[in-house]
């Protein structure tokens, strides 16, 4: 089963361009983890994760997200090679859940 799910901040706003006779966003979220080292002290990492999202989808989080919501992601994991060969993982969006500055919250489009 190929489903990832990921809380985290939008580090800027969501970008939307035509594809396909369709609409696709795409955003970078803020991913933070917790670990602890040898000694036991709490380390703080956080990953950059890129996501797209199409249609009705895309142009939701277009016009109701921006740089530093807070979205709930549900997604699957993509394995795409560059010009270079180099793979890189990305994130289809299949569901997903704002929660913006404004106090509106805003679900995903299924």
């Amino acid at each position: 089963m190929n489903k990832c799910h990921f809380v985290g901040k939008l580090t800027d706003d969501p970008v939307l361009y035509p594809k396909n006779h369709t609409v696709v966003a795409k955003f970078t979220l803020a991913v933070e983890e917790y670990r602890k080292d040898k000694a036991g002290k709490k380390i703080r990492r956080v990953e950059f994760l890129d996501f797209e999202v199409w249609s009705t989808a895309a142009q939701t989080i277009y016009d109701h997200a921006m740089k530093g919501d807070c979205m709930a992601v549900e997604a699957i994991a993509r394995n795409e090679k560059d010009q270079d060969e180099y793979s890189n993982i990305s994130f289809r969006v299949t569901n997903f859940k704002i929660f913006n500055n404004n106090y509106e919250n805003v679900d995903n489009y299924e």
